[in-house]
């Protein structure tokens, strides 16, 4: 039985699920999954994608959305194994094709015409679990190997957020959208001109693709 084969009948969330079946983030040093090349480790670079509009204020900034899904059903990131130059051209491949599938409506969902893969931010793994609150001594934020037939690299990471209340769940989720700004944002080039502004409103350091 996988570690991710859960119980559809029950009222937690998919997170809070996870959280039970590993209540101390052993699993996180384990190998997940048949297609994956192992556990993430600590030192791994890992990528998240910015997307418009649900990652964005009204007034166009970022607002703390970037890992909400930590939370609830796991937050999606790709495993740069080789580093960035080696991953970009694919990684962007993919965020840009996962967009477009949304505004199409191609994903099971109704088309969000206004869907749009702004860019990439990079975090290692071990960034990500040293992400905590003033005075919680629990490791809250988690990262496993989620590899898959069609993607190997890709990994989750999970927030385990039990006793945590509302404002700092808040408080939580900023942190980590603010460690992901701190290498500033891979724009992506498939990013139509028209909408540069877009990236230019999260007030990153912007590394733009090559001409």
């Amino acid at each position: 039985m996988s570690f991710y084969d859960l119980d559809g009948e029950s009222k937690l969330s998919r997170v809070e699920q996870l959280v039970v079946k590993d209540e101390d983030g052993a699993k996180q040093m384990e190998k997940l999954s048949e297609h994956s090349p192992g556990p993430v480790a600590d030192h791994e670079l890992l990528a998240r994608s910015l997307d418009y509009p649900t990652k964005f204020t009204n007034l166009g900034g970022l607002n703390d959305a970037l890992f909400q899904d930590a939370f609830s059903r796991g937050a999606s990131v790709q495993r740069l194994v080789q580093g960035w130059d080696a991953h970009a051209t694919d990684v962007h491949g993919r965020f840009e094709m996962r967009a477009k599938a949304r505004r199409e409506g191609t994903d099971g969902r109704d088309p969000d015409p206004d869907n749009l893969y702004i860019g990439t931010f990079q975090m290692t793994a071990a960034e990500l679990r040293a992400c905590k609150l003033d005075d919680d001594t629990t490791p809250r934020v988690r990262v496993y190997d989620a590899g898959n037939a069609s993607d190997q690299l890709h990994a989750e990471v999970i927030v385990d957020a039990t006793g945590l209340k509302k404002p700092q769940r808040k408080e939580l989720r900023v942190r980590l959208m603010t460690l992901a700004q701190k290498r500033g944002l891979f724009v992506s080039p498939h990013l139509p001109a028209e909408d540069l502004a877009r990236a230019e409103g999260t007030q990153c350091k912007l590394h733009l693709p090559p001409a």
